[in-house]
């Protein structure tokens, strides 16, 4: 009797371990799992967005940018390709370094009542620099060069 007893406490502490980890694993990928809105997007919804915590991204609006560095208060539009009703953000915090207009933010936070997006994170995304550049009408490729981007570790061209 004593060895069903023992069983059964094993079988009951296993499956509550199983459930617990399962609890754990479905929390962390629904945190990860952050859907970004867009500006449109966020607007569309209405007085049903007010309070609730989002992620939006947006483009900076250059104009906008006001940096209080007394109280730290980075204030702030974004707004999204679709040129949308621009989104004002206030975030409190360090401004982060490189922040000028046109660069896509990604802020997550809530929409106030008033309408002003407070932000309790803020990433701000480097814009793509570099671009391909296409060969002039007149350059011909030297025979035998590998250009870095398509040789293998070994130096030998991609086929």
């Amino acid at each position: 009797m004593v060895l069903r007893s023992a069983r059964a406490k094993l079988i009951c502490a296993l499956v509550l371990v199983v459930a617990c980890l399962a609890w754990l694993i479905h929390t962390a990928v629904s945190k990860a799992a952050t859907y970004y809105l867009t500006v449109h997007e966020l607007y569309q919804q209405g007085p049903q967005a007010i309070g609730e915590e989002v992620t939006v991204s947006g483009t900076i609006v250059g104009a906008s940018v006001r940096w209080n560095p007394a109280s730290q208060e980075l204030r702030f539009a974004v707004r999204d390709n679709a040129q949308s009703k621009p989104l004002p953000v206030v975030y409190h915090g360090d401004r982060p370094d490189d922040f000028t207009g046109d660069w896509p933010v990604v802020v997550t936070g809530r929409l106030t009542a008033q309408g002003d997006f407070v932000a309790d994170k803020l990433l701000v995304k480097c814009p793509s620099k570099y671009e391909a550049q296409t060969p002039s009408a007149g350059a011909t490729a030297q025979p035998g060069a590998t250009s870095p981007a398509v040789a293998d570790s070994a130096g030998q061209q991609a086929k």
